[in-house]
This record gives structure tokens, C-alpha cells and sequence, in this order.
């Protein structure tokens, strides 16, 4: 049997408004391996940030609500848990790196105190101890001189230093899962390239799972073992990371790896996917896609299609595929 860190099963988190009901996420289920790296792709709007955040049940001052569904961790359902549960679990078992790290960072605290105060609220670490950890984190996400970065604030350090400190926070009490909501999209090209090395070291080193969310399909290439793409708050297909590039199934996956150029290629002008996603509160019936697909078909509009297996590892949401589903 594989051991799967996480499972979310038909997850549906909810937002509430004097408007109605905004279906965020929609009935989106993925699983995650000890030592993985699965990511989840899509445009902005698609609830790839929420996911994580109902995982890691980080709703509660907004007009957000899981609704159904459940998030299995080590075969406890978190959607079940109590508060006192989660704040064990939350950046001790699982941990989180946020997109904007000088939002994440508090700006009057040291960063050594900030990475100490996980340490010593999940470990038995005495304040001496968790110094040490914080200043051996430091050095393991590549921070130079970290004697003297532990003792500065935020603002004193450069996009990449805070990403990294965000990156060895996460990492302090070596949590099995680690959910990085675009880790890179704030930093140069060259930063981007040195978190993502620094990452994939990381999960070897402490052998931790990663649900990595971005719309950055380079990134995926780069980091994912697997790959969920979400639209409209529903996965439409899911594959390893080599089939999702050589072999996409689903309107959507194809736009997306075709708006993207590959290196060295030569184009007058680059191919887009017309329309956007549309709004929560405003879903068209039937398929979610159907008004910017180009293989729409009359049922498209009426009926929505199922999640069904293409093929072994492979599921895809799309009448196009429905003969050939397993």
C-alpha cells in the first residue's frame, strides 16, 4: 500500500455574501505521497489558494466555510478537527509558505523570534536551543552570515533573504507536508532558480511532501511529481508531470501549455486562451470551460461532464474523452 500523506476527498469550501453562495471550490479531490511534490496549476480565480487555505483551515475570519468534502492527514479528517488540533498541526506537521513573504513577515519582530516562536510552541527546545535551530535553518536555506541575519528585521533583508527565511520557518520543526502557495512569483528569474534548487534539497533532506500552487507551468516542470489543474473550482484533469506536457487531454490544459513559449522558439505573437474565468457568483451551466473552448459541443452548455480516468493515472473532465474513459 502507498502511504499517502494527505488525501482530499469531493472537498467544497463555500463563501457566504449578501450576494449568495460563491462556490470557491467545488468537489476538488487529489492525494499526496510521503515525499512528493504535486502541483496544482491554473489562471488566477481557478481556487487554487483556497484549496490550501481549507486545508489548512485558515477560513475562519472570512465569510469562507468548508462545506463538504473531507482533508484525510495521516488518516485523521481535518475538516473535523477542533482549533486546539489544528494549531498543533499547523506549522509543525504541516507548514505553509505564503506568495508575498514581507505581508507574512511581522515587520517589529527579529527574524530569529519569528522562526524561534514555531520552535518552541511544538518542541521542548529551550530558548538557547531554538536559536540554534533558527540560525541552523538559516544556514541550510543558504543564508550567509547567519549569526547576524538572525538578529535583523524584515526590512533590512532583500526579497530572496525574506523568501528564504519564510522557506527555513517552514522547514524549523521539519513538518511532513509542505504547502508553498507561489513561492517564486515576487522574485527575479535568478532567485527563482535558487528557491526552487533550495526546495527540492530540502524535500530530500527531510523527506517532506509538497503541494506546490502556481500558474507557473515552468515551475511545474521543474519541481512536480504530479500535476492537478483547477478551473472554476473544479480539477479537469490530473496526471503525472510528463503526460500533462506530451499528452494533455483536457481545452484547457492544452491553452495553457500553448500560451507558454519553450526555449529558443521563434513566434509573431503568442497564443491566448479567449475569455476568462468566470466569476463564482456568475457560473454559466454546464461545463465551466464550454465558453472558451474550441471544441464546445451543444451538450457542453447543458451538462456538466464527470472526472473520469482517461487512463491509469490519468483523469480528465471533457465530453471529448467520454468513449474512451475507463
Amino acid at each position: 500500500m502507498v502511504e499517502h500523506v494527505l488525501e482530499v476527498n469531493d472537498l467544497q469550501t463555500h463563501f457566504y455574501s449578501d450576494a449568495g453562495v460563491v462556490r470557491a471550490v467545488d468537489g476538488v479531490s487529489f492525494s499526496i505521497k510521503k515525499g512528493e511534490t504535486l502541483g496544482i496549476v491554473g489562471e488566477s480565480g481557478s481556487g487554487k489558494s483556497v484549496t490550501s487555505l481549507s486545508i489548512m483551515r485558515l477560513l475562519r475570519d472570512t465569510p469562507g466555510k468548508i462545506a463538504g468534502g473531507e482533508i484525510v492527514y495521516n488518516g485523521r479528517n481535518l475538516v473535523e478537527a477542533k482549533e486546539s488540533e489544528m494549531r498543533k498541526i499547523r506549522g509543525n506537521e504541516i507548514a505553509m509558505i505564503f506568495q508575498e513573504p514581507m505581508t507574512s513577515l511581522n515587520p517589529v519582530f527579529k527574524i530569529g523570534r519569528q522562526i524561534e516562536e514555531a520552535i518552541l510552541l511544538h518542541t521542548k527546545c529551550t530558548k538557547q536551543q531554538a536559536r540554534e535551530r533558527a540560525i541552523e535553518m538559516l544556514t541550510a536555506v543558504g543564508i550567509s552570515r547567519p549569526d547576524k541575519v538572525v538578529d535583523s528585521f524584515p526590512h533590512q533583508l532583500s526579497g530572496g533573504m525574506r523568501q528564504r527565511v519564510m522557506i527555513a520557518m517552514a522547514m524549523s520543526c521539519d513538518p511532513q507536508l509542505l504547502i508553498a502557495d507561489e513561492p517564486t512569483t515576487a522574485l527575479d528569474v535568478t532567485i527563482q532558480a535558487q528557491i526552487l534548487e533550495l526546495m527540492k534539497k530540502l524535500t530530500v533532506d527531510f523527506e517532506t511532501s509538497i503541494l506546490l500552487i502556481t500558474h507557473d507551468l515552468g515551475v511545474v516542470a521543474e519541481m512536480c511529481d504530479r500535476v492537478v489543474v483547477m478551473y472554476a473550482g473544479r480539477a479537469v484533469e490530473e496526471s503525472d508531470v510528463y503526460t500533462i506536457f506530451e499528452n494533455p487531454k483536457h481545452p484547457y490544459t492544452q491553452g495553457l501549455l500553448a500560451s507558454t513559449l519553450t526555449l529558443g522558439e521563434k513566434v509573431e505573437r503568442l497564443q491566448s486562451i479567449p475569455g476568462n474565468v468566470p466569476i463564482p457568483s456568475k457560473m454559466p451551466e454546464g461545463c465551466k470551460f464550454a465558453p472558451r473552448c474550441p471544441h464546445a459541443m451543444e451538450r457542453c452548455w447543458a451538462e456538466e461532464p464527470t472526472y473520469d480516468a482517461y487512463s491509469e493515472n490519468h483523469h480528465v473532465r471533457c465530453f471529448l474523452y467520454e468513449e474512451e474513459a475507463k
